[in-house]
């Protein structure tokens, strides 16, 4: 699993279905996602765009709905004519505040105050049925002659006295400030600790004494912990997000991406340098034949390089290299030149597992760390592979089932993007779900097609919930064409990744080899369906994926 982090191949344009009237359908009952709205924010129709013949599919092929991911929903943004998908993640929908009203993740919090003091309360009222005394002496008792030695009924007021002070502050005012929870733990702390020295815990039994006393220390911590690491980082979180898309979670109703300057995603369309048509694949671009032209317009042939790229990797050519785009560039650059590096130095390596095919995994410690390098030999030509390899990552999950998700959140250039991947869980679920964002680069050597990839931070993708956060790198795929046989291909590729989470390092470097050779597995596999398919279907920019072709 895991370790195909930076090839793949797209299908961004290959689960469109396609409806009698000739509209292109991303969106539908059957897919889990809500439909487009047929207007702009405005009122207005949206324009159609009507299919040329180019567009419309040869018979036998049949198209597949997008598989759904329910961590990962879409919230599509418009503005004129472009749309501009939101990633719908979990935490995303936990804090955002729809129509001003309380966040899912508010009212989880105020949950758990309510179930603070019913709790504690009922546990007190066990407490005293147990001791065989009547209850309403016994009730009479520690409520009316209360002293702090010989009751609990304190315990119960210092819960009653948190959940008071929540709801006023955190319901009612709707503050979000931390010194409300600060002020009901600090006093539940100076409070417990005088109590237990005081107490007579002579009582009979005593079991339930202590456990209000512990309870109510764990749960007065447990309210502080959630407020501190899951309330507040939510909602601030949930609040950027909407605000730099132009949205007020207080009303849905009102324009999207209003002209306004600070918002992030304002920001990068203002600043796009991509073709028109092209802005909307930042954020994990929806299915859909927008982006979709005649087969021939829609991609372009290298002259340096013979690949062919598609339209929507272009850029504009009126437009400078942002900031962040610049340092993405200059650190793919970077990182392009180690791995070459790494992956053509001979010295070092030790023969990890050699298969009868020819196939060959090997390793070299390189900065403390275990590196692998596969070799093998795949039956297609360099630029083909390299193709699917880069521009197609979107589909890898397609043909290698060992990868859930594949998302380009930001295209730089035809040779430069940011992916976000998600691998499958391993062992059952014992080793959890790996979630990697790598930087991708990609160039010609020596006749050699080279792509390398590098874990970095991006604000598309933040560390989702129930996800480790592997970091790769640098790590590439070196594509080298066979001499006298330009169809076949002597495939390279250096995996440097490091998995986290609490899994020894050396039993996942035992994993790695053996992950490697399934992946040139799969990968022959795609090579014979890539070529089966290129007759009817090799445009890269074409809306059908060869995958997808039925003969």
């Amino acid at each position: 699993c895991l370790l195909s982090t930076s090839a793949a191949s797209s299908a961004a344009n290959s689960h469109t279905s396609l409806p009698q009237d000739g509209l292109p359908q991303s969106y539908g009952s059957d897919s889990g996602f809500p439909p487009l709205p047929s207007q702009d924010p405005h009122g207005g129709a949206r324009p159609q765009h009507p299919m040329t013949s180019s567009q419309v599919p040869p018979q036998g092929v049949r198209f597949q709905p997008q598989p759904y991911f329910s961590h990962l929903q879409h919230r599509t943004v418009f503005s004129g004519s472009h749309s501009f998908p939101v990633v719908m993640t979990d935490d995303l929908v936990s804090g955002t505040r729809p129509n001003g009203k309380m966040s899912p993740v508010r009212r989880t919090f105020l949950l758990l105050c309510t179930f603070d003091v019913v709790f504690l309360s009922f546990l007190w009222l066990i407490a005293i049925l147990v001791t065989g005394n009547d209850l309403k002496k016994e009730f009479y008792a520690q409520v009316f002659l209360y002293t702090i030695h010989s009751s609990m009924f304190d315990c119960i007021l210092v819960s009653l006295m948190r959940f008071t002070l929540c709801m006023i502050f955190y319901a009612l005012l709707d503050i979000s400030h931390w010194w409300v929870v600060v002020f009901t733990t600090v006093g539940t702390v100076g409070f417990l600790v005088p109590k237990v020295f005081e107490y007579e815990w002579h009582h009979d039994p005593i079991t339930y004494d202590v456990s209000l006393v512990l309870l109510s220390f764990i749960i007065a911590w447990g309210e502080a912990w959630f407020f501190d690491f899951r309330l507040v980082p939510l909602e601030t979180k949930a609040k950027e997000i909407w605000d730099s898309h132009g949205i007020h979670q207080e009303d849905e109703r009102a324009p999207l991406l209003p002209p306004r300057e600070g918002g992030m995603l304002q920001r990068y369309i203002e600043g796009s340098t991509l073709y028109e048509g092209s802005v909307a694949n930042f954020y994990s671009p929806m299915e859909s034949l927008e982006n979709s032209e005649d087969e021939e317009e829609d991609q372009e042939i290298s002259e340096h390089t013979g690949i062919r790229i598609p339209r929507r990797f272009k850029r504009r050519k009126n437009k400078p290299f942002s900031d962040q785009e610049t340092e993405f560039k200059k650190i793919g650059e970077q990182m392009l030149q180690e791995a070459w590096l790494n992956i053509n130095t001979d010295e070092g390596w030790k023969v990890e597992k050699t298969l009868s095919n020819g196939d060959i995994v090997q390793v070299k410690t390189i900065k403390k760390k275990k590196v692998f390098k596969l070799t093998g030999f795949v039956d297609i030509s360099c630029s083909l592979l390299l193709e699917d390899l880069f521009y197609r990552i979107e589909g890898m999950p397609i043909w290698n089932p060992n990868l859930t998700d594949c998302k380009i959140i930001q295209l730089i250039d035809e040779y430069t993007d940011v992916t976000y991947q998600v691998c499958a869980e391993a062992a059952g679920g014992v080793v959890s779900t790996r979630d990697f964002v790598n930087l991708r680069h990609w160039t010609l050597i020596n006749g050699t097609y080279v792509s390398a990839a590098i874990s970095v931070e991006h604000p598309a993708m933040p560390p989702q919930p129930k996800k480790v956060r592997g970091e790769n790198g640098p790590t590439c795929y070196a594509l080298c064409p066979v001499d006298g046989n330009p169809e076949k291909t002597l495939f390279k590729w250096l995996l440097d990744t490091d998995l986290k989470g609490w899994i020894p390092q050396s039993i996942i470097d035992k994993a790695l080899s053996g992950a490697q050779i399934e992946f040139l597995q799969f990968l022959r596999q795609r090579a014979k369906v890539l070529l089966s398919s290129e007759d009817n279907a090799s445009s890269i920019g074409s809306c059908v994926d060869p995958v997808m072709l039925e003969e």
